[in-house]
C-alpha cells in the first residue's frame, strides 16, 4: 500500500494509541517527503494532526459523496 495514493481521501484507519486502538475515519492531508509520517484530518474531532506511518494501519477507503449531487429529474 502507498499511503500518497490516499491524500485527499477518505479512509477508515486503526491508529496505534498503546491498548486503546480504534478504528476512526480521517482524511488524509498529506504525507512528509520521508513518507515516515502522514498528517490526518479527524473526521470526528475535526483536529489537524501528524502520526508516525508505522503507527497508522489502513482499514478501508470510503466513497467519496459528490458537493451537490445531479438531480436525477
Amino acid at each position: 500500500m502507498n499511503i500518497r495514493d490516499y491524500v485527499g481521501k477518505r479512509c477508515l484507519l486503526k491508529i496505534n494509541k498503546g491498548y486503546n486502538s480504534q478504528v476512526e475515519e480521517f482524511r488524509i492531508i498529506e504525507v512528509s517527503p520521508s513518507g515516515n509520517w502522514v498528517k490526518l484530518l479527524s473526521n470526528y474531532s475535526g483536529q489537524k494532526f501528524w502520526k508516525s506511518i508505522q503507527d497508522v494501519s489502513f482499514v478501508e477507503l470510503l466513497q467519496q459523496f459528490e458537493d451537490k449531487p445531479a438531480k436525477n429529474c
